[in-house]
């Protein structure tokens, strides 16, 4: 008998210990939504004090500070996304020419398709 209580003895701890696992898991799934709501939250409320600065409010030297490097990215992207347009000049040209290139991945496609070969984006 005393063998058949320590298998019972197993089965109840290991069932235990299933539970507890399958308990943390839920609960680290619960507190993995609450961050990414946590996250969006702080988003938009950045969101707001940087559309505020953006119509010429003011805030406190620290928010105004951290501003300046949104100010920054942006004059970055603005300069990136200018270089983007160079280097589509020649497909420009080309595409006056009767060529059609993909918005996506830049690949020539022919005139009349509607998905690209190559990355499989539908075609505007």
């Amino acid at each position: 008998m005393a063998f058949l209580d320590k298998i019972n003895d197993f089965a109840k701890t290991a069932t235990e210990k299933t539970n507890n696992v399958i308990e943390s898991t839920k609960l680290s799934a619960k507190v993995d939504s609450e961050q990414r709501s946590l996250n969006s939250i702080i988003q938009k409320i950045g969101e707001y004090y940087v559309a505020k600065i953006d119509a010429g409010e003011t805030l406190d030297e620290e928010v105004m500070a951290m501003y300046e490097g949104v100010v920054s990215s942006r004059n970055n992207i603005a300069a990136m996304r200018a270089e983007i347009e160079a280097l589509k000049g020649p497909k420009a040209e080309a595409t006056a020419s009767g060529a059609k290139f993909c918005p996506y991945c830049g690949k020539e496609l022919d005139v009349s398709a509607k998905f690209c070969l190559n990355c499989g984006k539908q075609q505007p």
